[in-house]
């Protein structure tokens, strides 16, 4: 059986690095450039509500949400729909302050709603009106600065985990979910500072035949296919190019999100 639609894409969400993703400049402060601002189209402006919608369209599900840069119209597309709740379920946008910004719901008990966003601050910190990159949080569900949900209907019919007891997409309600890491086919991220000259691992044999398999091939020979030189830099790439990054965020180097994307099969550690 496939992987739901809902967990992949919060999988994909989860797999983004919490940090600082926002240049800094002494006038403006945060200037709310990103690679997110880049994928959507429209970059130097809140991208809370642009975050969002690039998770669903790096996972294939952006035809089921509005691609809208503001709070507000993603709430008032949702309701017109009937997919406007009161309750959280994984997945779903939620409105925070009636507008004022908008996170991923990953998880949730009786009592709190835990989510995931971008232009937001590292919980603890404090918020002096801009964000500055992408952060795990958590709010009280009953809190009035959790104004509601946008619950999309995935085209597998699949519905995510719901505290929804009358949700239309026809889940049961649940008392709670929390996103714990799936089990996995796959090589887990080993660290950039495992892809250095000369490391000789059958994890590198694995990622040079995936390289080559999605049409990155840029090695000049297939000799010591599993130790990591010169044209393993040139095909990762040639892979980071192909998912949009550009500059130093193509640097050839294996990053946590560019790895899971590729999909490096199993073969255990060396």
């Amino acid at each position: 059986m496939s992987t739901p639609q809902w967990r992949q894409l919060t999988d994909h969400l989860m797999s983004v690095p919490e940090q600082i993703y926002e240049g800094w400049n002494s006038r403006d402060g945060w200037d709310n450039y990103t690679r997110w601002g880049e994928e959507f189209g429209e970059n130097g402006v809140a991208w809370c509500v642009i975050f969002d919608w690039c998770m669903y369209h790096d996972t294939g599900l952006d035809a089921i949400v509005p691609k809208v840069d503001n709070v507000s119209a993603f709430t008032a597309w949702a309701k017109a729909r009937d997919q406007w709740s009161d309750y959280p379920s994984v997945g779903a946008w939620v409105d925070f302050g009636d507008g004022a910004h908008t996170e991923i719901v990953t998880g949730f008990d009786p009592d709190t709603v835990y989510t995931k966003g971008g232009n937001s601050i590292q919980a603890g910190s404090v918020d002096r009106g801009q964000g500055n990159g992408v952060w795990s949080h958590s709010n009280p569900r009953r809190s009035s600065y959790v104004t509601g949900y946008f619950a999309p209907r995935y085209p597998d019919g699949q519905c995510p985990p719901t505290a929804d007891p009358h949700d239309p997409r026809g889940g049961p309600a649940v008392a709670s979910w929390r996103w714990t890491p799936p089990a996995s086919a796959f090589e887990p991220f080993p660290g950039a500072g495992f892809f250095t000259a000369g490391r000789r691992s059958p994890v590198i044999a694995a990622l040079h035949e995936r390289l080559v398999a999605v049409g990155c091939d840029r090695y000049e020979s297939s000799a010591n296919a599993d130790v990591w030189g010169s044209g393993d830099v040139s095909s990762y790439r040639a892979w980071q190019r192909k998912l949009g990054y550009s500059g130093a965020d193509a640097d050839g180097i294996p990053g946590p999100t560019s790895w899971a994307r590729l999909k490096v099969p199993r073969v255990g550690t060396g």
